[in-house]
């Protein structure tokens, strides 16, 4: 019973302490059985309600490993999650979320949703079931189901005649994650079950290259993920991971990147380069905040395309004034010769392996003044053990904002931090040969390079997975 009391103890104090913040900020825990509504995640607002919320999911998952039967556990946590995976695809493709919602509270019987999506009637219910049972979606009576908080996400907000009539067109101008996690259970998904093949293949296993990845070896042939999207048939696959990779940048503020430097202390001219920039939507509040500085986006000659129409529209005096440049460029080809105050880049060396990363880097310390900053939005891998918090922040040699904050014991110390980014970094090496990175791993990765890392920042916003590295030419 040792670990079962404080647990049960984490439990008791986090509800109470969503109780009070209910209260005080007028604010409701969601309800499960209801249809998810943005305002519903309001009161994660509170920082205090916001951990206490986090601390009773780990503290719950952890009770469900304590005392689940050892077989049981293993299977369900872990084992079982193709299965989960599979039936969530065919709900999720078969539009039956859609279907659900305009049925009403009230529910639908898996007849009458097979004969709207031409799906066999008892293995949607028994697909339907299995999700009820964790959660997502509910048995209201036999072979009866409605939406509830977590199914209700996979909506794309049109009706169901359109989606079933219009596959392809199903998550154009959507919000949400129904469209990351159409792509994630297609692609991402049929390469996961491949993944043993790949690490164990003596020929390919230990490689980093992008196209000898879990992907590579579920196609069965050395193309990487960029390669395979650019391929003759593969147009909807292509245009559905731009919109998913849309709606990720949508639900990660851009305002975050106002914390990530002492943007007022540059001089006045300074030149920003947003390094793989995509359409330089990370540059807009910087723009707003700091017009006196000076904006370059670069990225290949297709995203650049996409930048002139979206800086067109979004500020186009900004680039009649040359506030804002836009450059085709390669970041594994040299900088040009300029005066850079810093290179920002966001989410690009998740993408490559440490060999292709240095060639990158490199190269931006190549053309670095003895000055200009380097500024990475990237995640940090938490350990999963506990690590000696106080004594490392209290080390001279100690990088500030370099220790992450740990879940108090018997709480696994990085629960509190993990879950997704560690959901991540697999999903990157699986598609990408690429990687999330813990701090000593991104540390010494710089230091190869040519930086020094000076401090990490993390956004005070909620839901932001990414930190700010700010490093210096050494």
């Amino acid at each position: 019973m040792s670990s079962l009391v404080p647990l049960l103890e984490i439990i008791t104090t986090g509800v109470a302490d969503l109780k009070s913040a209910e209260k005080k900020n007028n604010t409701l825990v969601p309800d499960l059985s209801a249809p998810f509504h943005p305002a519903s995640e309001a009161f994660r607002a509170d920082p205090v309600a916001a951990e206490s919320a986090a601390k009773i999911v780990a503290a719950a998952t952890q009770l469900v490993a304590t005392l689940s039967p050892p077989v049981e556990g293993l299977y369900a946590l872990a084992a079982a999650g193709a299965f989960k995976a599979a039936a969530l695809r065919v709900c999720h493709e078969s539009n039956v979320t859609e279907i659900l919602r305009e049925a009403g509270p009230e529910g639908l019987h898996a007849k009458e949703i097979a004969q709207k999506n031409g799906l066999e009637e008892k293995k949607i219910a028994r697909f339907l079931r299995l999700l009820a049972s964790n959660h997502i979606y509910e048995e209201v009576r036999p072979d009866v189901f409605r939406n509830n908080r977590l199914s209700s996400l996979l909506d794309s907000g049109k009706s169901s005649a359109d989606v079933i009539a219009n596959p392809k067109t199903k998550h154009d101008n959507t919000k949400g994650p129904g469209v990351f996690l159409s792509h994630h259970l297609d692609e991402v998904s049929h390469s996961a079950a491949y993944t043993w093949e790949n690490v164990s293949n003596p020929k390919i296993g230990h490689s980093y290259e992008a196209n000898q990845c879990p992907l590579s070896t579920y196609l069965g042939r050395e193309v990487s993920f960029w390669e395979h999207m650019a391929e003759p048939g593969q147009e909807f696959r292509r245009k559905r991971f731009d919109l998913a990779m849309k709606g990720v940048q949508a639900m990660q503020p851009t305002t975050a990147v106002l914390d990530s430097l002492d943007w007022d202390k540059l001089p006045k001219g300074s030149t920003i380069v947003d390094v793989g920039g995509g359409i330089g939507s990370y540059m807009v509040p910087l723009v707003e905040n700091f017009p006196d500085l000076k904006y370059v986006v670069q990225d290949l000659p297709e995203s650049i395309e996409n930048a002139e129409a979206f800086w067109g529209e979004k500020d186009p005096k900004a680039i009649a004034d040359q506030t804002v440049s836009l450059e085709a460029h390669s970041f594994f080809e040299p900088q040009p010769e300029r005066d850079v105050g810093v290179f920002f880049m966001k989410s690009i060396i998740h993408d490559w392996s440490d060999a292709n990363c240095k060639k990158i880097l490199t190269h931006l310390r190549k053309a670095a003044g003895k000055d200009t900053k380097l500024v990475l939005a990237e995640s940090i891998i938490p350990y999963a053990c506990r690590m000696p918090e106080e004594a490392e922040a209290d080390s001279k040699d100690c990088v500030p904002g370099s220790i992450l904050k740990q879940a108090p014991a018997p709480l696994l110390p990085n629960s509190l931090t993990a879950p997704m980014v560690l959901l991540a970094d697999i999903v990157m090496l699986i598609g990408l040969s690429g990687q999330e990175r813990t701090f000593d791993h991104m540390q010494e990765l710089l230091l190869g390079a040519g930086w020094k890392v000076d401090e990490v920042r993390r956004p005070g916003a909620a839901r932001v997975m990414y930190s700010f590295y700010i490093a210096s030419p050494i």
